[in-house]
């Protein structure tokens, strides 16, 4: 009787361990998640004030993101029921990072309207990413 009991209490605690770690991945997605919307809103008002610093700002704050949907933990997160769902997830990273990279690029030889068309391809990269793995 005290093993059943032992291996009850054992197993519960397992249970609940493991829906905390995956409370604790989903707060730390929604976490990056305002971080990268806060990101593109400065490179966002940076363009509209033709202010070059805060843009690269904006970029540096959302390149620092990434790391989360690069990573194998954002498996956790995303909807078990879409299998492309990760490697979508490592595909948006991917040109989020690259798009970021060309901005700086535009910002630093001094093509705002091609920095602003990259900050449009970033925007894009958000909004695909949400329609298709969200369901918005």
């Amino acid at each position: 009787m005290k093993k059943i009991l032992m291996m009850l209490g054992l197993s519960s605690v397992l249970v609940l361990s493991l829906n905390a770690a995956e409370k604790d991945h989903r707060t730390m997605l929604m976490k990056d998640m305002r971080s990268m919307l806060e990101a593109m809103e400065i490179i966002q008002r940076g363009g509209l004030y033709s202010s070059t610093e805060e843009m690269k700002l904006g970029v540096k704050k959302l390149q620092g993101t990434l790391k989360v949907l690069e990573s194998e933990e954002i498996k956790f997160i995303l909807p078990k029921d879409q299998v492309y769902a990760y490697k979508f997830a490592q595909k948006t990273a991917s040109m989020l990072r690259l798009y970021s990279d060309d901005m700086i690029t535009s910002i630093e030889a001094g093509h705002m309207d091609e920095a602003l068309e990259d900050y449009n391809q970033l925007l894009k990269q958000c909004t695909s990413c949400h329609i298709r793995i969200r369901n918005w």
